[in-house]
């Protein structure tokens, strides 16, 4: 009789080069993403570490926090998918000049079936124009208050949000993202 495999053998386990190991042990196959039973916590945190900008906004600034302004900028039923509107940068996030040098399009492409997985996941759908519009305003408030005058062209996005951002670094950043989500989740879909 042959002995059967240990079911945490070399075979079984996903390829380190194109699996995510998350801050709960949760593991994402990039290439089959599969996100049941991803923590949100992971997600939090994760976006709560990931700087806006490239690191270049001053006080240092995170993706949650963005988040969090885009969901209260958005009407009360959409809050819910505009804070969730950039969870796939867990894996990172790069500035849009970045996006451009690499081709949006394939970036998009690449990165699409894990905001699939994501918004299976949690139940959102976050391509809606008044979430974008959300998005661009924050990025106007971000470059106003978080960014040094820069002679750049700016003319494609809107007049910023009148209240200033105050940073608040990671850990607050993911206690508010946390407690953001818990306010909104009766919103997602089934």
């Amino acid at each position: 009789m042959q002995a059967q495999p240990h079911p945490h053998t070399r075979q079984s386990k996903p390829d380190g080069r194109t699996a995510i190991l998350l801050p709960s042990g949760f593991v994402l196959d990039l290439l089959a993403p599969d996100a049941t039973g991803l923590p949100i916590e992971d997600i939090a945190l994760c976006l709560a570490s990931q700087p806006r900008w490239g690191g270049a906004a001053r006080p240092w600034y995170s993706v949650a926090e963005h988040s969090v302004m885009v969901s209260r900028l958005v009407p009360p039923p959409l809050a819910y998918a505009a804070l969730l509107h950039d969870c796939e940068e867990f894996l990172g996030d790069w500035p849009s000049p970045v996006k451009v040098m690499l081709g949006r399009g394939y970036v998009k492409d690449r990165i699409m079936p894990v905001k699939e997985a994501l918004r299976r996941r949690f139940g959102f759908r976050d391509d809606h124009p008044a979430i974008k519009h959300a998005d661009l305003v924050s990025m106007a408030t971000e470059l106003r208050d978080l960014l040094p005058p820069a002679w750049i062209e700016w003319g494609h996005l809107p007049p910023p949000h009148p209240e200033r951002i105050v940073p608040v670094g990671p850990e607050r950043a993911f206690a508010l993202f946390l407690q953001r989500f818990e306010e909104l989740r009766h919103l997602a879909a089934a």
